[in-house]
């Protein structure tokens, strides 16, 4: 694993194929096939639909549910996931492992988790070049952190992959401005630096690691289909999480009687 951790560390990122097991990606697609059930019952409930779309794929399940107000569809999904089914992937080995060579053995899982079903042709799903700790603040040059991200189903130009630019953590925290939906980087710092960007397409079963540091955007999803995925992220848990929220201990040597422990109290923990 030295490795990747190399790469993680100089280029800001690493791919990491074929590195989460096919029953844990099953269950974390029946987890969000249980939140999109819930939306289905919640809109039937309500009169907005005359049918569940049970039959429907994954993929195109909740285009069909909000065919008339695709404005209305959820772009996210964070306080919903507190189900048994998350906990696999959040608390995986290999990725813990990772995390403790890049951050040490005190591990918290940052209140900043999320499923994303990215939309075609939406535009509050096309996320500009941005920093994620450009969402924090010029203090968040001193967050040790290892984010993750994996998709649920191919991830592709068509679809809207992410692109990086390597080795654009260096940088440190550079200045953002407000657009519609997104922060976007400065030109200043953004334009000398294109030429460089890459695409990161993946498949079920990869995984992405990259520092909050990266500079690093999501294509527009130009496909028929949503582009499922996950993104969490590691932190080193000695130090604030800069937020009014704490996260969850995930490793400690420190406090191991606040380590989540497995799948049930996953379930029974929130969004803190």
């Amino acid at each position: 694993m030295l490795h990747i951790v190399d790469d993680f560390e100089r280029q800001g990122f690493a791919v990491l194929p074929n590195f989460i097991e096919s029953d844990c990606l099953q269950r974390v697609k029946e987890g969000c096939q249980q939140l999109v059930d819930n939306l289905a019952e919640q809109l039937y409930g309500d009169g907005v639909i005359g049918e569940l779309y049970s039959t429907e794929p994954f993929v195109r399940r909740m285009i069909c549910l909000f065919a008339s107000h695709l404005d209305k569809t959820p772009t996210i999904f964070r306080p919903e996931l507190h189900l048994p089914a998350f906990y696999d992937l959040f608390a995986h080995p290999k990725l813990l492992d990772l995390a403790k060579l890049v951050l040490g053995s005190e591990i918290r899982l940052y209140p900043n988790y999320s499923v994303r079903p990215k939309l075609p042709n939406d535009p509050r799903t096309e996320v500009l070049w941005h920093q994620d700790a450009g969402y924090t603040n010029t203090a968040a040059d001193a967050l040790r952190m290892m984010n993750v991200w994996v998709p649920l189903v191919p991830a592709n130009e068509e679809n809207g992959c992410m692109q990086f630019i390597p080795e654009s953590h260096r940088l440190g925290v550079v200045g953002h401005q407000k657009e519609e939906f997104y922060l976007q980087i400065h030109q200043e710092y953004l334009a000398p630096r294109m030429y460089s960007a890459i695409q990161i397409e993946t498949m079920p079963g990869d995984a992405v690691i990259f520092s909050n540091l990266l500079f690093h955007r999501g294509l527009p999803n130009r496909s028929n289909h949503i582009r499922w995925s996950v993104d969490f992220r590691y932190q080193d848990a000695t130090q604030s999480t800069m937020r009014t929220t704490e996260g969850h201990l995930l490793c400690s040597k420190i406090s191991p009687e606040q380590v989540v422990r497995n799948r049930d109290h996953w379930g029974q923990l929130s969004f803190k």
